[in-house]
């Protein structure tokens, strides 16, 4: 069943036309960009030397009390994350600043490392002083190899002038380049990767402040939550609570693609309500079309409706009606996309991004494509079973288990104690929560959103139009 409506996610995101007004990108952007002497006279790598002559123990305080949480995810305390390493007694330690989050819609690690490679040194440095690690990584994704190099140029730079400290502070820092994709974002394939695995999430509970790389305490945090760090403990704990919420300090950079008029980068306070985001800053929706839907935290977030403009923008805030905020990703369809189109494109993403590690995820995000794919046969018995052949995989992802077993069942389903859109509902919300990540969680609880936000939708494909 081909779909020839538009779905606002064929292509890759435009290039970002990026409005440097936010304080974290200002606060880059003027500093550093002609090299190291004017990232000194700027007050470069001043901030990693106090910590290294105090012990760090100063910084850590001001990082807590900055309330500063990840950029990603959950949005977890960063200085309790840290503590967390700095206070186990092991001798080794590692920090990772993962630069790959590989999330569809994203972007932002390119511009964050081509505003100041040197801010990103000093940042990663000052965090690996405070954790207590003599090696950290700086993990960046493969279309990144002049960021890469940038980061290599000004690496040398700074130890050469003995910005990262003397023989006493002796700290590695290596940058990976790596053919990591979406799954490598999450922390515990990423440390698979870096030690020479395939990029496979660990199994529960994954506590890398515990037993990371090289099952020894690891802090891994995404390249925005690093610099965000640097800032916090640079102009202290009052400045950076001077906007945000009472529970989520700080700004946040939004990546905002899709059907709007002036997509890109945009740092605002987090709270700033998705209305004020996607009119106020994005330029509303593009074409004089109307908005249909968002999807916030992109593909690992959920679907919201034009009646939900007033969310703010903030973990609590999402997770309190089921959703996520994530790295920021934030993706507008307007009325000219098809929302079966659209959970069609994502149905397939989860499943071709699946690593197979999990066979339930990699079966029910499948099993969910192919029902989605097959609209109008969704009642027929055990149709989520009867897939002819096995679909394609992508991106270099190995074929496992589940792939290799493509002779139909001729017995019914389990999803047939369900009518309609609940058979699908019925695969997803088996499969969310069998996985040793977040995949099959995220897949889940974003098809299931579409599901119930657009069912009229949904529901006008189910029946074969009458000829």
């Amino acid at each position: 069943m081909n779909l020839n409506a538009p779905t606002g996610l064929e292509s890759s995101p435009p290039s970002h036309a990026v409005a440097v007004k936010g304080r974290l990108l200002s606060d880059l952007a003027a500093g550093g960009q002609a090299g190291l002497e004017d990232y000194l006279q700027r007050g470069g790598y001043a901030t990693l030397s106090r910590a290294l002559a105090d012990g760090a123990g100063e910084a850590l305080a001001d990082l807590a009390a900055s309330g500063l949480r990840g950029r990603a995810g959950g949005g977890f305390p960063t200085a309790v994350k840290w503590a967390q390493v700095r206070r186990n007694t092991s001798p080794e330690k590692f920090f990772v600043c993962n630069a790959n989050t590989g999330q569809p819609g994203g972007g932002k690690e390119a511009l964050l490392i081509g505003l100041n490679p040197h801010a990103v040194i000093e940042a990663v440095a000052l965090a690996a002083s405070i954790v207590g690690a003599g090696v950290a990584f700086i993990h960046l994704g493969k279309s990144l190899a002049e960021e890469q190099r940038r980061l290599q140029d000004a690496l040398v730079e700074a130890t050469s002038r003995g910005c990262l400290g003397g023989s006493g502070h002796a700290l590695e820092i290596r940058i990976e380049l790596s053919e990591g994709g979406y799954l490598a974002g999450e922390e515990t394939a990423l440390l698979e990767l870096l030690e020479g695995r395939a990029g496979r999430p660990r199994g529960k509970p994954a506590m890398p402040t515990r037993s990371g790389f090289q099952n020894l305490p690891t802090v891994v945090n995404n390249l925005e939550t690093v610099l965000q760090a640097l800032f916090a403990i640079r102009y202290g704990p009052e400045r950076f609570r001077e906007v945000g919420t009472r529970f989520a300090s700080g700004t946040l950079i939004y990546t905002v693609t899709g059907d709007v008029n002036r997509p890109g980068l945009y740092e605002m306070p987090l709270g700033t309500s998705l209305g004020s985001l996607i009119h106020d800053q994005a330029g509303g929706i593009a074409g004089g079309r109307t908005l249909k839907a968002v999807l916030v935290g992109g593909t690992s977030g959920t679907a919201l409706g034009p009646d939900r403009l007033d969310t703010p923008l903030d973990y609590d805030s999402l997770a309190g009606i089921g959703g996520s905020l994530g790295s920021g990703v934030i993706i507008v369809l307007s009325s000219a996309s098809s929302m079966v189109g659209v959970a069609r494109d994502l149905a397939r993403f989860y499943y071709e991004n699946s690593c197979g590690k999990c066979p339930p995820c990699k079966d029910g995000t499948r099993r969910a494509y192919y029902m989605l794919d097959n609209l109008d046969r969704i009642d027929e018995s055990a149709t989520d079973w009867n897939i002819p052949e096995p679909l394609p995989p992508s991106k270099g992802i190995p074929v496992l288990l589940v792939n290799a077993v493509s002779a139909p069942r001729t017995s019914i389903s389990y999803t047939d104690s369900g009518v309609g859109l609940d058979k699908i509902r019925l695969i997803c919300t088996w499969y969310s929560t069998r996985g040793d990540c977040h995949h099959p969680a995220e897949s889940s609880r974003m098809l299931q959103s579409l599901l119930d936000g657009f069912v009229e939708e949904f529901e006008s494909e189910r029946v074969l139009p009458a000829e």
